[in-house]
């Protein structure tokens, strides 16, 4: 059988492919696609504001911040058709979309000077910009009117607003503090004239923390610009703050003996008093005295033994005019030396075979003296209607107190009655003086309530007069009391409590001024190359604290230099060791290394860094540094090392970061020996030395690292403005381990490695 033989065909079919040129428009689409996307969802939200001028603004330029992070810029800017402002077109983050509301608000910040202070600082560097106050209440909104300057803060967030009312504005506008004890709690608002226009309304915004102070019989009184009243042995000078002398400004206080009322209400109206004295109240009084006791001016004062506690407000006859009837005030704190058997008297001057007495009143004027005895205080019978004199009562000749007996040069300026006084509290007089052997014998008087204050260790000094010290760095007025220009005055201070009491007759010395009587410290001498700088009363410092003064200046030929003699403090002896270094501290002015500016207005200072070995030798003649050293450790903290081969832009003073985040501060710096490297030392805090292991790397975060690539584009990297104008320094670390010991010393780059740029180990550390 033969095989049968079967042909087979393929049916072969060409299949059509698609041209690789259609691809073309299929991209077309999805760039088309990818483009209408992006313009949908990622470019910004499209915002107008109303602005009454264009100027500081540019287009592309001005950002639009919130909190200081740019969330917006300006795109466009046309003229309104009335030509009375300018509609801004801004492009806003997305992420705002919920936050554009009803009560949104937008403003210029730009720089301004004035003699009220200065704002908008940063813009001189980063340049004018619009800032944006979101809100979550009222309807979405597109459409805006700029506030013509910022908002007053924490309007929105309670407190209480008032209404003070004043025949007229003075030194008050518009963002003036108001004071409670010298707190600032609140500020001006706006003002208006009131309705009838006879008076103007003065609208005041107290924080919500201070809301509770108000009372409906709470004061309120001018207190811009400087108060000075009285006159040249009664002198008065009041301010709140030296802000509120060149801005004006608002105080209050509610009377404590007047009973307590409820708090305010929300838009009360008060009245505002011209100054303190005009809005202060106390207890009235009536004093009669004889008709021919001249009062004087209106408004005397009443001094109870040389401290004043009223005035006299007014002044008429009695019914039948056989008496003058002074209408007075007295001062609160006073009212319990108003009882039955308080005395008043007319202190006028006058010549006499005793001498002369009242002889501040030729200035001053004629003021009403008051006294009690402490058995008519004891009884506590109080009274508000009393009998003046037309001269002081006479005093017991056997006058109880401790009587004691001052040797001095001369008499300079003391006079009989002149007074003793105990931290500026009368305690006492002066009895009578005399020659004596070894020049005047002053007798005094102190009172026997005050004699426990003096024992064998009190230090008695003249306060007579006026006694001026330094210049126009630091300018020193030294006196007792006004009155004690004129009438002379003694002051004591007793610095051994516990010394041995005294007995009537003890002798002391009295010295010329505070400074000779008080000399009981170290003193050292300090060769500075000139004097620039230097006064009698310059001070030493040690961290802020005066532990001296420099209480002689003379030149030292041999040397030619300066020598100062420094009188150091009790207890601060430990200075005067051979180690220890001095300095004339200065200010220091620039952008990237301001310091000390506080020396503009209390004067230059010596600086100290004491000897930091305790078996350092005492010594007494030290020779200034022209500077302060380079390297101040400080007393806590973890204290560290960095290698690097030059000091480049770091000084003190420049911050560490980690994450950017301040976690230390550069304290120093020094070469090294050999001097081919620099050592840097760092002070990290103590809560953030679990950061620093021996894998941290370290390096140099000043100025600003830019790369630039024709198709990456630029890329500019800065850990912060700070680091950028002032310098610093920054680290990282790849891992958790054990904290490194102190002076620890580590590699200082130049610039981080990208790899050190990713580590982000979860580091704990003690809050």
């Amino acid at each position: 059988m033969n095989d049968e033989k079967i042909a087979v065909t393929a049916d072969l079919k060409e299949r059509r492919r698609v041209p690789a040129i259609w691809l073309l428009p299929v991209i077309a689409l999805l760039i088309v696609v990818f483009l209408i996307w992006r313009t949908l969802y990622q470019n910004g939200l499209e915002v107008h504001v109303h602005f009454d001028s264009a100027k500081g603004m540019k287009v592309g330029k001005t950002e639009v911040r919130y909190n200081g992070l740019a969330i917006g810029k300006v795109v466009r800017m046309t003229m309104t058709e009335d030509l009375e402002g300018v509609d801004v077109e801004l492009e806003i983050d997305r992420q705002m979309e919920n936050y554009l509301r009803e009560y949104s608000q937008f403003w210029l910040i730009q720089p301004q000077l004035s003699v009220a202070g200065v704002s908008g600082l940063d813009t001189l560097v980063s340049g004018n910009y619009i800032a944006f106050k979101p809100s979550e209440k009222g309807e979405i909104k597109r459409s805006f009117s700029a506030l013509r300057s910022p908002p007053t803060p924490g309007i929105e967030e309670g407190g209480l607003s008032l209404i003070l009312q004043a025949d007229e504005l003075s030194s008050v506008q518009e963002g003036s503090p108001v004071y409670y004890r010298r707190l600032k709690i609140g500020e001006v608002t706006r003002y208006t004239l009131s309705s009838e226009s006879e008076r103007v309304d003065i609208h005041i915004y107290i924080k919500p923390a201070f809301s509770h102070l108000v009372r409906k019989n709470t004061r309120f009184w001018n207190a811009g610009g400087v108060d000075i009243s009285g006159s040249l042995t009664n002198l008065k000078v009041r301010t709140q703050s030296l802000i509120s002398m060149i801005q004006g400004g608002v105080a209050l206080y509610t009377p404590e003996w007047e009973e307590e009322e409820s708090e305010a209400s929300d838009g009360a109206r008060f009245p505002l008093f011209n100054d303190y004295d005009a809005a202060e109240a106390g207890i009235s009084i009536s004093i009669e005295f004889p008709l021919d006791v001249a009062l004087g001016q209106e408004k005397s004062k009443i001094l109870f033994h040389g401290m004043e506690v009223g005035v006299i407000k007014d002044t008429s006859f009695n019914e039948d005019y056989s008496a003058i009837i002074a209408e007075a005030v007295i001062r609160p704190e006073a009212k319990p030396i108003l009882v039955t058997g308080a005395r008043f008297w007319v202190v006028v001057p006058q010549i006499n075979l005793k001498g002369i007495t009242g002889l501040e009143t030729l200035l001053a004027g004629r003021y009403i003296a008051m006294d009690v005895s402490q058995v008519d205080m004891k009884k506590a019978e109080p009274k508000t209607q009393f009998i003046g004199l037309g001269s002081k009562p006479p005093a017991s000749p056997s006058s109880p107190g401790l009587h004691l007996e001052l040797r001095a040069d001369s008499l300079e300026g003391l006079n009989q009655g002149s007074p003793v006084l105990y931290r500026k509290l009368p305690v006492g007089e002066v009895e009578s003086y005399s020659l004596g052997k070894d020049g005047v014998v002053i007798k005094i008087l102190i009172k026997p309530r005050y004699q426990h204050l003096v024992n064998k260790s009190t230090l008695f000094w003249n306060i007579s007069g006026v006694t001026l010290e330094g210049g126009l760095q630091g300018f020193k007025v030294r006196a007792g009391t006004l009155n004690s220009m004129l009438s002379g005055g003694i002051a004591f201070k007793t610095p051994d409590s516990d010394a041995a009491r005294v007995s009537n007759k003890t002798r002391f010395v009295l010295y010329d001024d505070v400074a000779r009587a008080s000399e009981t410290g170290k003193v050292i001498h300090i060769l500075f190359e000139s004097a620039d700088g230097l006064q009698i009363g310059t001070r030493l410092k040690y961290k802020g604290l005066e532990m001296g003064r420099v209480t002689e200046l003379n030149l030292d030929v041999d040397k030619r230099a300066i020598q100062a003699r420094v009188l150091l403090k009790e207890g601060a002896g430990w200075l005067a060791r051979s180690d220890s270094r001095f300095w004339l501290v200065k200010p220091k002015l620039g952008l990237t290394n301001t310091a000390h500016l506080e020396t503009l207005l209390t004067g230059l200072y010596i600086g100290v860094s004491p000897s930091t070995s305790q078996a350092s030798a005492e010594r007494e003649s030290f020779v200034a540094d022209r500077r302060a050293p380079d390297d101040q450790p400080l007393s806590a903290g973890l204290r560290i090392q960095l290698v690097s081969a030059q000091l480049g832009s770091i000084k003190p003073g420049n911050p560490v970061y980690y994450r950017e985040i301040p976690v230390g501060v550069v304290t120093g710096f020094k070469l090294d020996n050999p001097a081919d490297k620099v050592i840097i030392f760092l002070n990290i805090e103590d809560r953030y030395a679990p950061l620093v292991t021996e894998k941290s790397r370290f390096w140099n975060a000043s100025g600003v690292d830019i790369k630039f690539g024709l198709f990456s584009g630029a890329k500019i990297r800065t850990e912060s403005l700070e680091a950028l104008l002032a310098g610093g320094i920054a680290f990282a670390t790849p891992e958790q381990a054990e904290a490194v010991a102190p002076e620890t010393a580590f590699e200082l780059a130049d610039k981080p490695n990208s790899e050190w740029l990713k580590w982000t180990p979860g580091i704990v550390y003690p809050e």
